[in-house]
């Protein structure tokens, strides 16, 4: 059974890295798209700014999900949910671009929507720290008792 769920974990990464291509190619192209007016690039800032406040919403909603609803005994339908590993890598990629956009010297990082990003960076962390971070020792009255 565990064989089943890493292969389909191992799909879900995949679809999720499709996904964001095409998001990234979609912006790409709606960039080069615009006419050359005065507002030239205004529309891909525009679609970079829904996204970050969409990745964030997204996932402050599955991040109460899994603390409300999600306990310790349900915990692995969560984990083992596309949505939640899809919100993951792309919070992490939406703050990489963030990076990649201050080390050009595209964005000012005086830019008050830093908050958002480093809310973006907190969700990724989260997130894929829940998912990949199993805990393979118990500790018990500071004894540390292998699981069996």
């Amino acid at each position: 059974m565990e064989n089943i769920k890493n292969k389909q974990h191992y799909k879900f990464i995949i679809f999720s890295f499709i996904l964001i291509n095409i998001w990234t190619l979609y912006g790409f192209f709606d960039y080069f798209t615009d006419k050359d007016l005065i507002f030239h690039g205004l529309g891909l800032f525009i679609f970079y700014i829904y996204s970050i406040f969409s990745c964030l919403i997204f996932g402050a909603i599955l991040i109460l999900l899994r603390i409300l609803y999600f306990k310790k005994e349900r915990k692995n339908k969560l984990r083992t949910n596309f949505f939640y590993l899809f919100t993951g890598i792309f919070n992490t990629y939406i703050f990489i671009v963030w990076l990649v956009c201050l080390s050009l010297k595209i964005l000012p990082i005086d830019d008050p929507i830093i908050f958002y990003l480093l809310g973006n960076l907190v969700i990724s962390i989260f997130i894929l720290l829940d998912i990949y971070y199993k805990k393979n020792l118990k500790t018990t009255n500071h004894a540390v008792v292998r699981d069996i």
